[in-house]
């Protein structure tokens, strides 16, 4: 068949395949290119770091040191003008101290940067790289439905990692291999970034070069430093709570005011991406500060409740007993044990009580649930010795009607009969599973917002151990649980959606890529 007639000829073909494979390859090296670009400007910035730091500490020893020579000098020429040794010697100080201030100014500006021209390269392999920063295992309900979720969707390539926490009572960083090896046992493949020195973690999470970074908490003191928000400002940040907020404010030093800015305004939520809120009030609490793009705001629902919500029917109880079922209570003790930030925790005033209470009470069954910086917090403030937790502790777990559990807790919140808490998340969480929740009221704690006071309204309230005793007994004895009304009306706002919450997070981190 003649070939001009129909169609290109073979030598034609051949060139334009030609053409197309130059093209391709000359695609391929600007990928690389870019890739190398952006490999070598955080290089560059980690060089520039560790140069500065080194020159800040060079410059204000050097200054330090001149400025007691010319003490020294001054004070021998003159030793009677001590006040003209002493302003000079200040003067050198703070010229030091200026040195040291211009310095670190000069690399937060070159930070930023840096971080925005590589925040706006586009994604490298055509999925949107999604890290998840894992500190709080008991918290990782709120996240972990969404990497499950990227796990199965073309448009993602989601990468969990576990590091340390300090939470307040702690002395030093920890926990990350705790973390991990609770990751292990949920099945979720991760890195492990557990360094004694934080920043050789942080050079591998720049090297994984990530689009999005998930942070379990706004609370930058919770981190070690090289993860605290100013340093992933190289990838866009993304907030979900790790709890519903229901206070007014964190401490009675606050301005009173229905919305806190240390829940709502904190730097994490600034630099923020996308925060995803869990109720309609919820984001209207966080647009009211105006400090940020109100359309970054998505009322996605809550995938914690959602994720708790799907273990009712498969509880799972750790006190194992035989013939009749015992009333199963969980004691929640909250960790805010102080008389100023939020001052919901009674542990201190009750544990021994409590421990009475258990050992002649057989056919009730306690599950300790902690949260995980109280025993070390109430020893650090003094409210109790290591060796009196120790003891209450190995005498609680000895009785065969009491265990502690730590981790997460959807299948024990559903094989539970009651929860006793002073706590505030749970105030929420425990209401998805239709129990009697018992509020211990501290009496000195800070006041609830209206979402919280809707919560509050939804459990029944104690102040002493004779009330715990006598409301927790009349419920095992059948009680009839009366607030059913306000618990209708708080799950219609702590489940907006009629889209799962999961949905909702992907379309719109997907949305805002354009992918």
């Amino acid at each position: 068949m003649d070939s001009t007639t129909n169609g290109a000829s073979p030598a034609s073909v051949n060139a334009k395949l030609d053409q197309v494979i130059a093209d391709l390859s000359s695609l391929a090296q600007r990928q690389q290119i870019q890739d190398e670009i952006m490999l070598e400007l955080v290089n560059f910035l980690a060089r520039f770091r560790e140069d500065t730091i080194g020159l800040q500490q060079t410059t204000a020893q050097k200054l330090h040191e001149a400025s007691q020579d010319i003490a020294r000098n001054v004070r021998d020429l003159s030793s009677s003008n001590n006040t003209f040794a002493n302003n000079l010697v200040e003067s050198v100080k703070n010229l030091a101290r200026s040195n040291e201030a211009s310095a670190a100014n000069n690399f937060a500006q070159l930070r930023q940067i840096v971080h925005t021209g590589i925040r706006k390269m586009p994604t490298t392999s055509g999925k949107i790289r999604c890290v998840f920063l894992v500190h709080l295992i008991e918290a990782w309900d709120a996240q972990i439905d969404i990497f499950h979720a990227m796990q199965k969707d073309d448009r993602f390539d989601p990468i969990v990692i576990s590091i340390d926490r300090v939470f307040p009572g702690d002395n030093v960083c920890g926990g990350e291999s705790s973390i991990s090896e609770s990751l292990t046992n949920l099945g979720v493949p991760h890195l492990r970034l557990g360094m004694p020195n934080s920043f050789e973690g942080l050079d591998v999470l720049r090297a994984l070069m990530p689009d999005v970074i998930f942070r379990q908490s706004h609370w930058d003191r919770d981190y070690p430093p090289a993860f605290r928000t100013p340093e992933l400002g190289f990838a866009r940040l993304c907030a979900i709570t790790y709890g519903v907020s229901i206070v007014a404010k964190f401490s009675h030093s606050e301005p009173s005011n229905e919305i806190s800015p240390m829940a709502f305004d904190q730097p994490y939520h600034r630099s923020a991406w996308r925060v995803f809120c869990e109720t309609e009030q919820t984001q209207s609490y966080f647009r009211s500060f105006q400090h940020s793009d109100p359309n970054k705001f998505v009322l996605s629902g809550y995938p914690k409740h959602e994720r708790l919500a799907s273990f009712i029917g498969k509880g799972s109880w750790p006190i194992k007993s035989d013939g009749e079922k015992a009333f199963r209570v969980i004691w929640a003790p909250h960790h805010s044990v102080g008389s100023d930030w939020l001052a919901f925790g009674v542990f201190h005033r009750i544990y021994r009580d409590m421990l009475s209470w258990a050992q002649r009470s057989p056919r009730i069954e306690f599950v300790l649930k902690p949260h995980p910086a109280l025993f070390a917090l109430v020893v650090k403030m003094g409210l109790i010795s290591q060796a009196d937790i120790n003891d209450f502790r190995a005498r609680w777990e000895s009785l065969p009607n009491c265990t502690i559990v730590d981790g997460q807790y959807g299948e024990l919140f559903d094989a539970s009969d009651l929860m006793l808490t002073d706590g505030i998340s749970f105030l929420t969480e425990y209401q998805l599973f239709n129990k009697p929740l018992v509020f211990i009221d501290s009496q000195r704690r800070v006041p609830f917002n209206a979402l919280g006071e809707l919560a509050s309204a939804c459990a029944e309230h104690v102040t002493t151990m004779p009330q715990i005793e006598a409301a927790v007994t009349a419920y095992a004895n059948g009680k009839p649980w009366q607030q059913g009304e306000e618990r209708a009306r708080l799950l219609e706002k702590l489940l907006p959606n009629e889209r799962p919450s999961t949905e909702i997070v992907l379309d719109a981190i997907a949305g805002g890529f354009k992918v």
